[in-house]
């Protein structure tokens, strides 16, 4: 508590010094109070509340912020620097200094094996290193994993570094240096606990095994060590791998296109960007070439190729142009989407207005267009319209819609109880988010689960009865949209099940279109993501979820044929429909949450063993424990030019869509607050005033 009343005192002097000592009696005492709530919060284990990051960072930065916003002097650049530099770094070591504090040492890593009754420790082993695993381990309670403690904890990820995934699209065009959204999961460790840097390759739900291997080449030296293999065993088993990059097996799309998923792909296209500049401005390269070379393609209009799009537009026109001046001209930015327009999952006046802004910027909208291959310098695609194919030429294209399941999300599934998971996407858990089929062993989050909760086809019989309303024994078209409209707060998924029907001869794509903006006129549920699906080719696992084909129908007279089912067809397209939902959307707010919820549920119900007659066993959580609730707290998206957009979590007819500068600071604030650690967050705030103050770096390192 006495470095935070010290470093309020500094905070206060420091504020005081361009107008004179007087306003320190105003603001040292504000600074200070402060840094007393923070430390208290900190000092009480509830502290998902407020902690020393997300307290501390906001009152230094804010009040830095503010003052300078009210004085901004030459000289005050330099001194907000040196002081910033300095009280965050020493803010940083007190949660440090905090975190070791509590009662135990790193000597405490060779603790014993088997908890004060004499039952060995329950050894919990945890898949992945993104959002969910390490939400789940910093909020873990540090008692549970001390040399006392009942749980014995072990990473298992081939990525040793937790990333922050949502600032990929500025770290691809160095908005933010690559370093400042990663950090060691190494500190984020308990301190009697461990990490292996390897991938799991197979998981034995009954041996209760996992297996790994360290696929990593050594570098420099022959290839000894890599492809080695060991076993882990575990008592609980968290499953927090994510998903991978869904193509939708469009030809063409693996080898010719960039994938923004992982740092790796953000440094390459980082490079292949200034590549093609490098390159178009050599003499030997041709006008044809040129103007190939410097046209850059996203496909997919979500929040991640909405973001990346602005990203490279403001790096092209704010630093390229200026250094390669003769290019100017013929720069492009091409995004290529399903929909008429861009962010469709967001609220309609949002999704409205980031179009109108990317037209206003110059980048050029390929809308209502489906991808069908992928050729070298250029992407295929069929206008929904017209139904004819064009071609998108490219010197660049980046991948950036669609997300699968984890090839070994996948392959664990197979191995539960035939029946337990029938999901496509993800694995089927219930409210406590252990998976169905493994008796509460196995337990997972963010893009590897979905959360089991009451559907449409447990309910299909009363939806039937209550569309028929000319009681003909079959659903029309007419009738199928008229249920979705009385239905569709408890049953959003039945928006998509209408869009799929062609309606008095209207293409698909329009009717589905027009079932999304019925939806996007209600309150975000539980189903958030679930209209979110778009289709770019003909995977089985997609095409029997969102496909191009009317339902069943009945005919009428020749040419007006119109699309109805029986009972038994609704229930079984409610069945095939219901395998690719998700009950949740695939974000980090998701996960993050399930990892703080997940690591609560283990204090409040510790999974101990238990004797058994084969041995210690788990019991599972208890049934009376709270069930995981997904709060939503909004949607912010950057859509370029200092400007972004946000979804607000309710809406409640005051609040409309929030846009423009206000909310490009906004989502400048919450990417750099929401980073995990106090560096973190001094070095993205440091890159984003570089990036104003000097531009971005165009070197090839």
């Amino acid at each position: 508590m006495a470095s935070s009343r010290t470093f309020a005192s500094r905070l206060g002097a420091f504020w005081s010094s361009p107008t004179g000592p007087k306003t320190t009696h105003f603001w040292g005492p504000v600074a200070n109070w402060g840094f007393v709530i923070a430390g208290v919060a900190d000092t009480q284990k509830d502290a998902s509340l407020l902690s020393p990051n997300m307290t501390g960072a906001m009152c230094v930065y804010s009040a830095l912020f503010m003052r300078f916003s009210l004085a901004i002097r030459p000289r005050n650049y330099l001194l907000f620097a040196c002081h910033a530099a300095n009280e965050t770094v020493q803010l940083y070591n007190l949660q440090r200094w905090q975190r070791h504090a509590k009662g135990w040492s790193v000597s405490d890593r060779e603790a014993d094996t088997h908890t004060p009754s004499g039952l060995p420790r329950t050894r919990i082993v945890v898949l992945g290193s993104g959002w969910g695993a390490i939400s789940f381990l910093r909020s873990l309670d540090p008692k549970l994993t001390s040399a006392v403690g009942p749980y014995d904890v072990t990473l298992v990820s081939p990525r040793n570094y937790f990333l922050y995934t949502p600032l990929l699209p500025s770290a691809a065009t160095g908005t933010v240096e690559p370093r400042s959204i990663v950090d060691p999961v190494r500190s984020h460790i308990p301190d009697t606990g461990n990490y292996l840097e390897a991938e799991c390759v197979d998981v034995d739900p009954v041996g209760k095994s996992i297996t790994c291997r360290y696929n990593k080449p050594f570098r420099g030296h022959s290839n000894e060590f890599t492809g080695r293999e060991f076993n882990v065993p575990y008592d609980v088993l968290v499953v927090a791998v994510g998903s991978v990059t869904n193509t939708f097996n469009v030809p063409g799309v693996e080898e010719n296109c960039f994938f923004l998923k992982d740092m790796e792909g953000a440094k390459a296209l980082r490079q292949r960007i200034n590549e093609c500049f490098e390159i178009s401005a050599l003499p030997s390269t041709s006008p044809e070439e040129r103007k190939r070379l410097l046209t850059f393609v996203v496909v997919g209009g979500g929040p991640t190729g909405v973001e990346l799009a602005a990203e490279m537009h403001d790096y092209i026109k704010e630093d390229l142009v200026h250094l390669f001046p003769s290019l100017k001209d013929i720069v492009r930015v091409r995004l290529v989407d399903t929909h008429d327009h861009v962010l469709s999952t967001y609220d309609r006046q949002i999704a409205i207005y980031a179009t109108e802004q990317f037209q206003r910027q110059g980048i050029e909208l390929v809308m209502g267009c489906r991808v069908n291959e992928v050729q070298p310098g250029q992407v295929v695609v069929t206008d929904a319209p017209t139904n004819t194919k064009k071609n998108v030429e490219f010197g660049t294209c980046i991948w950036t819609t669609g997300i699968k399941m984890h090839p070994l999300v996948g392959k664990l599934a197979k191995t539960l109880p035939q029946g337990a998971q029938e999901h496509w996407k993800s694995l089927k858990t219930d409210k406590f988010l252990q998976v169905q089929g493994t008796g509460g062993t196995i337990l997972a989050m963010g893009d590897a689960a979905t959360v089991a909760q009451d559907t449409a086809l447990n309910h299909a019989e009363q939806l039937f009865a209550q569309g028929d309303t000319n009681g003909d024994g079959v659903l029309n078209c007419e009738e199928v949209i008229t249920l979705m409209l009385k239905a569709r707060k408890k049953f959003p998924m039945l928006a998509e099940f209408a869009a799929r029907m062609n309606c008095g001869g209207a293409d698909v794509a329009s009717t589905s279109s027009f079932m999304r903006e019925m939806m996007h006129s209600q309150t975000r549920g539980s189903y958030d993501n679930v209209i979110a699906t778009q289709t770019f080719g003909d995977e089985e696992e997609d095409e029997a979820v969102v496909s191009n084909e009317p339902l069943a129908s009945t005919s009428g007279d020749a040419g007006t044929e119109q699309p109805s089912m029986t009972l038994e067809q609704f229930k079984e397209q409610l069945k095939e429909l219901e395998k690719g939902l998700r009950s949740l959307p695939a974000t980090a707010q998701v996960a993050s949450q399930q990892g703080k919820y997940l690591a609560q549920v283990l204090k409040d119900n510790p999974l101990v063993l238990q004797p058994g007659p084969n041995g210690p066993t788990i019991r599972g959580i208890s049934p009376n424990a709270n069930p995981f609730n997904y709060v939503h707290l909004g949607s912010l998206a950057y859509i370029g030019a200092d400007k972004a957009v946000m979804d607000p979590a309710y809406k409640d007819g005051q609040v409309g869509a929030l846009k423009g500068w206000l909310m490009g600071f906004a989502w400048k604030g919450v990417e750099t607050f929401m980073q995990i650690s106090v560096k973190n967050m001094y070095l993205v705030s440091r890159d984003l005033i570089k990036t104003k103050v000097f531009g971005r770096d165009v070197s090839d390192v």
